[in-house]
């Protein structure tokens, strides 16, 4: 039996990269799973690829920031499955929000108020709406789990992507709050922190520039760049009853990047 038998997880931006290994992974260990991201042809090809696995997904599509898309997403995870029982909220928009936003990850000063805007309304809004909303289904089922994705951007400074960082500083703060909160409720509430996750989202825009992969190589201890299912499989330990007394915690999944000396 899977570590998740019997469980639903809704995973919010797993129509590709991280959140797509996790729906696999997590399916794999017996979990029915629903791929919510923005575009249905993302969805339906992720439902596909888990289905192909031997797994159980249905899609739900909507807008992390938008409060009746939240609502319609989590109504899915209701009607179709019965509920929720792990919300991973996934979705963001990082290094590549220019190409698929049109928003810049710039400093403070040369950062646009309506691209703060957009980027905290993304990041840290659609962590909110979920935990908002998802929280009492958590509670209907007696309880549950939530994974909030950071980054290792939360936990040291750097010279750009300003908005970028304060949401994801934010992130670890109210997962932190939750997680004493609703603890008594049954609910653990964790945060993943990744550092450079060799994923769609980033490899175009910044692992593939020249000369960029060795420089992150180097300077990662475990003399490597991350993947999806580095994060995949700790997000399944802390859904899992493996992690049944951590909460409240941000874990830095990184190879090891910050801990280097002059790193971030």
């Amino acid at each position: 039996m899977g570590q998740l038998q019997g469980k639903v997880a809704l995973i919010t931006g797993s129509g590709r990269g991280q959140g797509l290994a996790a729906a696999k992974r997590f399916a794999a260990e017996g979990a029915k799973i629903v791929i919510n991201d923005l575009d249905e042809q993302s969805i339906n090809s992720a439902v596909t690829v888990v289905r192909a696995d031997g797994g159980e997904a249905v899609g739900a599509a909507g807008d992390v920031s938008k409060a009746a898309d939240v609502q319609r997403v989590l109504a899915v995870a209701k009607e179709k499955l019965g509920g929720i029982d792990i919300l991973y909220n996934n979705a963001g928009i990082g290094y590549s929000a220019n190409k698929r936003f049109g928003v810049a990850m710039t400093d403070i000063l040369h950062c646009s108020e309506d691209d703060w805007k957009r980027i905290l309304d993304i990041n840290i809004g659609g962590v909110f709406l979920f935990c908002k909303y998802g929280i009492p289904m958590l509670i209907e089922r007696g309880g549950g789990v939530i994974i909030n994705t950071a980054s290792i951007a939360a936990l040291r400074g750097a010279a750009d992507a300003h908005a970028y960082t304060a949401t994801k500083g934010a992130i670890v703060a109210l997962t932190r709050a939750i997680a004493v909160t609703y603890g008594s409720k049954g609910i653990r509430a964790n945060t993943i922190c990744p550092g450079v996750i060799d994923t769609e989202m980033i490899h175009d825009t910044l692992i593939a520039a020249e000369g960029i992969r060795s420089v992150l190589v180097k300077g990662t201890p475990l003399n490597r760049i991350g993947t999806a299912e580095d994060i995949a499989d700790v997000a399944l330990f802390l859904a899992s009853d493996a992690s049944r007394f951590i909460t409240g915690e941000a874990l830095a999944v990184d190879g090891g990047l910050i801990q280097r000396v002059g790193i971030g």
